[in-house]
């Protein structure tokens, strides 16, 4: 009897009672899916089946892998000195310095160069900025804007 009704319809009729029952199907399905996940779950504990024993791949988790920039921040670096002749500035930090700072080092204080790590003659960091410091080169520290506003 089903087959004698679907042969009296229309291809565009069969095209919308099949999606009116994949709808009802879909409906069911998100009905009882929960409580069949929550047997499953019951059963898999109970029986103490593993993934790997259910078909499933099972891989370890993979750490990710640390970056070379952890704990660096990428906002700009605030200049501590100034060379007064050319505005130019430097923030002191970590890697070379600007060729203004290493021609005041090699004029000033040619005395004090030790050899680093590579076998170069060089100032130290510390003994370069205390010089800096002490020689008008360091600019004054920002001040910090503050939260609240005087009235």
């Amino acid at each position: 009897m089903a087959k004698e009704m679907v042969k009296d319809l229309t291809l565009t009729e069969l095209q919308k009672q099949i999606a009116e029952l994949q709808a009802k199907a879909q409906a069911i399905i998100e009905t009882e899916k929960a409580s069949v996940i929550e047997e499953l779950k019951e059963k898999i504990s109970q029986y103490g089946i593993t993934a790997n024993e259910l078909g499933f791949k099972v891989t370890e988790a993979v750490k990710p892998a640390k970056s070379s920039n952890t704990g660096t921040s990428t906002a700009p670096k605030i200049p501590k000195y100034k060379n007064p002749a050319t505005g130019q500035t430097w923030h002191g930090g970590k890697g070379a310095c600007p060729l203004w700072i290493t021609e005041l080092a090699d004029k000033h204080l040619e005395d004090k160069k030790e050899k680093n790590k590579d076998g170069n003659m060089t100032v130290p960091r510390k003994v370069l900025t205390d010089w800096l410091d002490a020689n008008g080169y360091k600019l004054p520290e920002p001040v910090a804007e503050t939260a609240q506003e005087e009235a």
